[in-house]
C-alpha cells in the first residue's frame, strides 16, 4: 500500500505543477519536487488519516501542499547567502543548475503555490472549508517565525540550542503532517496529540538524518545517538498505539529507519 500511495503522491505533485512559460521557471520551480525521494512527509498524512478512515485521494493532495513546501526549504537552505551547498540528492542544487535569482524566486513559488493546492476547496472531496481553513492556518506556523524560517534565524545566526533548532526546522512540518492526517480523518478531537507525535518523529528523523551524514549535530556531538534514536522510537511507538495509528503502514514506514537504529 505504502508504494501505491507514493506512485499516487508523485503523479499529483505532476498533476498540480504543469508546465507553464516561461519553461526555464517551471524547470527551476519543479527542479526539486520532482526528484526521486521518500515522499515521508505525504506519507504520513496518508498513514495517519488512513488510520482514521479519512479520504486517501485528500490525504494526497494535503501531503503534496507540504511536499511542496517542504522542497521551497530545501532550496533556500541551499543557497549561497544560507548553507551554500553546491549539491542535493547526487545533483547540482537549485541555484548552480539555475541560478541564485530562479532559484530564490522558484522557493518563493513553492512556498505560495503550497498554500494554493491548501486552500483550493475543488481539490478536495470531504474536507470543508473551515477544515482547509485550519489547515492554512497550522501549516503557516509551523512554516513561519516561530516554526521553519524561525528555526533556519537561530542556526545561521548561531542564537539557539541545536534541540531547539531541530524541533523548528525539521519537526514541526512533521507535526503538520499528523495534524492533516488527523484532520482528513476527521480526528480533530486529537490534534494536540497529533501535534506531540509529529514533533517526536521528527526530532527522530534528523538524529537517524545526522547519524547517516556523519557529520551531522547528533552523530558528532551526542554519545550514543543510535541508543537515543532507539528510546525516541519506542516511545514513537507507545504515542502512536495510544492514539490508534500504529498500524501496519505506519510500522512498515518506520522499519526504514529501524534498521539504521540496529546497526550497531
Amino acid at each position: 500500500m505504502l508504494q501505491l500511495w507514493k506512485e499516487k503522491i508523485e503523479k499529483r505533485l505532476r498533476d498540480l505543477l504543469k508546465p507553464f512559460n516561461p519553461d526555464v521557471f517551471y524547470r527551476a520551480m519543479s527542479y526539486y519536487p520532482f526528484q526521486e525521494g521518500k515522499r515521508i512527509r505525504p506519507m504520513l498524512v496518508c498513514i495517519v488519516a488512513d488510520a482514521y478512515g479519512g479520504d486517501i485521494e485528500d490525504a494526497i493532495t494535503a501531503g503534496c501542499a507540504i511536499e511542496f513546501l517542504h522542497n521551497y526549504s530545501l532550496i533556500h537552505d541551499d543557497l549561497p547567502c544560507m548553507d551554500n551547498d553546491a549539491f542535493r540528492r547526487g545533483l547540482p542544487s537549485c541555484h548552480v543548475a539555475f541560478g541564485e535569482d530562479l532559484a530564490l524566486l522558484a522557493g518563493d513559488a513553492l512556498l505560495t503555490f503550497s498554500f494554493e493546492v491548501l486552500s483550493d476547496k475543488g481539490l478536495y472531496k470531504t474536507l470543508t472549508e473551515g477544515e482547509l481553513l485550519l489547515m492554512v492556518n497550522i501549516l503557516s506556523k509551523k512554516a513561519g517565525f516561530m516554526g521553519m524560517v524561525g528555526g533556519q534565524v537561530l542556526d545561521i545566526r548561531k542564537l539557539g540550542d541545536q534541540d531547539e533548532i531541530t524541533l523548528k526546522k525539521t519537526a514541526e512540518l512533521f507535526s503538520a503532517c499528523f495534524i492533516f492526517g488527523g484532520i482528513v480523518g476527521k480526528r480533530l478531537d486529537l490534534l494536540e496529540e497529533l501535534d506531540t507525535l509529529g514533533k517526536e518523529f521528527g526530532i527522530f528523523f534528523q538524529m537517524i538524518d545526522d547519524y547517516k551524514d556523519k557529520d551531522g549535530y547528533y552523530q558528532v556531538y551526542s554519545e550514543g545517538v543510535l541508543h537515543m534514536a532507539e528510546e525516541k522510537l519506542n516511545s514513537i511507538k507507545k504515542k502512536a498505539q495510544e492514539l490508534s495509528v500504529l498500524t501496519e503502514h505506519f510500522l512498515n514506514l518506520l522499519q526504514m529507519f529501524e534498521d539504521f537504529v540496529k546497526t550497531d
